[in-house]
């Protein structure tokens, strides 16, 4: 019972020295597998900051370009109503002036008349 277990414990020290070995070549790889780690995730935040900012920054020209436009069609709707009502005070003023009960008269002019199609050549039968 002895020799088997000096034979375990001899082999646990081969296992233990083989383990410490393997953990002393695992150190730089899991610094470097943690540096590589943390560059994706600081070059994740930046492309998700970048996202977000270019996401603002589309709604914020959008928001101006929509407020432009209807700035454009309030300001011709304001001249077109001011067009209307000049107009309709000269044609107002224009009214009252001059004789009342006449009014101008329309020449009737006759219908033109409407061209009809040649007939078609006789064709020799």
């Amino acid at each position: 019972m002895q020799d088997e277990f000096d034979e375990v414990e001899a082999q646990y020290k081969i296992e233990k020295a083989q383990l410490t070995e393997l953990e002393l070549r695992f150190e730089p790889l899991e610094a470097e597998f943690k540096a590589i780690l943390e560059e994706r995730d600081v070059a994740y935040r930046a492309r998700l900051t970048a996202d977000r900012e270019a996401v603002r920054r589309r709604q914020a020209a959008l928001t101006l370009q929509a407020w432009w436009r209807s700035y454009r069609v309030r300001k011709a709707c304001q001249v077109a109503a001011k067009k209307r009502a000049k107009a309709a005070a000269k044609e107002k003023k224009g009214k009252g002036k001059g004789k009342k009960g006449k009014e101008k008269k329309v020449e009737d002019k006759p219908p033109e008349a409407v061209p009809q199609p040649a007939e078609p050549a006789a064709v020799a039968e």
